[in-house]
């Protein structure tokens, strides 16, 4: 079996990308153990070679991207083919979507690929992509398989008629649906008006890497962030994003400091910022509460939630939340909100909390109770641990359930 997978993007050596798609690749490299052979396939715009690049801004910031025809990331061959980019605009006769098909074909001819029903099938995650690579995996005449992530089915078919109509589009022509929450599936359908089959798949977690870590180790790592011992840590792990809930947490931990001063938020986050951390901890008297680190590695992230006591992700929307996986595996009480998938994995006061979105005065009842008990601290940690081994399951057993579905559709 091949399969060509189109991730929206991939890590990539450029700031800003050196993370993007991280959990995709865990789940390629899943599908690489579990018996695939598989490529990466990641299209972008055309820019002509110096000088001419800099004739025009967006000409001029892919050439700065430098993304190389062919390349390996951690063991992943990654192809990335030009898409036709002319300037300016008004001179080009096809959409976008048209170039992007075209790259794709011209791909497969200028490579000598041939591609067979019975072996190819082209993956895709994040649907308004999703739409483009189906429309080229039918055009080759192969399968296409989707999987919906969060936002583009929270967000994106709201957003417009278009969107919706290309949504509804993209998820009937589907030949396979996946969902990273069964709740995505289901808005999914509801959205299309129709019980169309899907199949959910979790991205996975690495949990031999995502671990409690002992007392000393812990010691080890805050002494490394100069975190006094006796600090009650809070993590929360997300983009610099108002939708993943920052201002209802610093609203909460102010009502929270009133009764328990005694606590450390850790705030890691990414992107670009709507959200000025500095400022709204200073409005809220949590200057010395707050230790901000921006864009960390994973390999760092990992080591993050070990000096940790508490995972808090109060987000406005999900499909389902890595870092909260990556919380409950690392042992941590996670407390998040009841939106997206979330409900289908945590059992509230058994294996975490969940709270409704938005409500920061009962974030900050249940964060208090937490700092509070260090027992229900532990308690929760364990149960969340147990479930991410033993129901939810690593990168490579939830691939498993792709590439028995990939399989199946190729033989029929």
């Amino acid at each position: 079996m091949r399969v060509w997978a189109f991730p929206s993007f991939y890590p990539y050596n450029f700031p800003g990308l050196t993370n993007a798609g991280i959990f995709a690749h865990r789940q390629y490299k899943g599908l690489i153990q579990n018996g695939a052979e598989l490529k990466v396939i990641v299209p972008v715009p055309w820019s002509p070679p110096y000088p001419f690049s800099m004739l025009h801004k967006e000409w001029k910031n892919f050439a700065q991207m430098g993304y190389p025809l062919q390349r390996e990331y951690d063991g992943v061959t990654v192809y990335h083919p030009r898409i036709a980019n002319r300037k300016p605009s008004r001179f080009v006769k096809k959409t976008y979507a048209e170039r992007f098909v075209d790259c794709v074909v011209k791909f497969f001819k200028d490579k000598r690929i041939t591609l067979d029903p019975k072996n190819d099938i082209f993956y895709s995650q994040w649907l308004p992509g999703s739409a483009l690579v189906q429309q080229a995996a039918h055009k080759l005449g192969v399968k296409s398989a989707i999987l919906s992530i969060g936002d583009d089915v929270a967000v994106w078919p709201h957003s417009s008629e278009g969107n919706l109509q290309q949504f509804k589009q993209v998820f009937e022509e589907a030949d396979l649906r996946f969902a990273c929450a069964r709740y995505l599936g289901r808005q999914s359908n509801k959205l299309v008006g129709k019980d169309l089959p899907f199949t959910m798949v979790g991205w996975g977690v690495d949990y031999d890497l995502f671990k409690p870590a002992t007392a000393a180790e812990k010691k080890t790592l805050r002494a490394q962030y100069k975190i006094p011992d006796n600090k009650v840590v809070f993590l929360n792990v997300g983009t610099a994003s108002i939708r993943k809930g920052w201002l209802d947490l610093f609203d909460a931990l102010t009502e929270v400091k009133k009764t328990n001063s005694n606590f450390l938020l850790v705030a890691v986050f990414a992107g670009a910022q709507d959200v000025d951390y500095k400022y709204e901890a200073e409005q809220r008297g949590l200057t010395e509460n707050l230790l901000m680190l921006h864009d960390q590695p994973p390999a760092t992230v990992c080591k993050l939630y070990n000096l940790a006591d508490i995972f808090c992700l109060p987000s406005h929307a999900e499909g389902m939340a890595n870092v909260v996986i990556e919380g409950m595996s690392s042992g941590l009480a996670v407390v998040t909100t009841t939106v997206g998938g979330h409900p289908e994995i945590i059992e509230s006061g058994v294996n975490g909390i969940l709270v409704p979105t938005q409500q920061p005065a009962l974030l900050a009842e249940k964060l208090l109770e937490l700092i509070n008990d260090e027992e229900l601290r532990v308690t929760l940690g364990v149960a969340a641990r147990e479930y991410t081994v033993t129901k939810w399951g690593n990168f490579a057993d939830n691939a498993k359930v792709l590439y028995n579905k990939f399989e199946e559709a190729l033989k029929a």
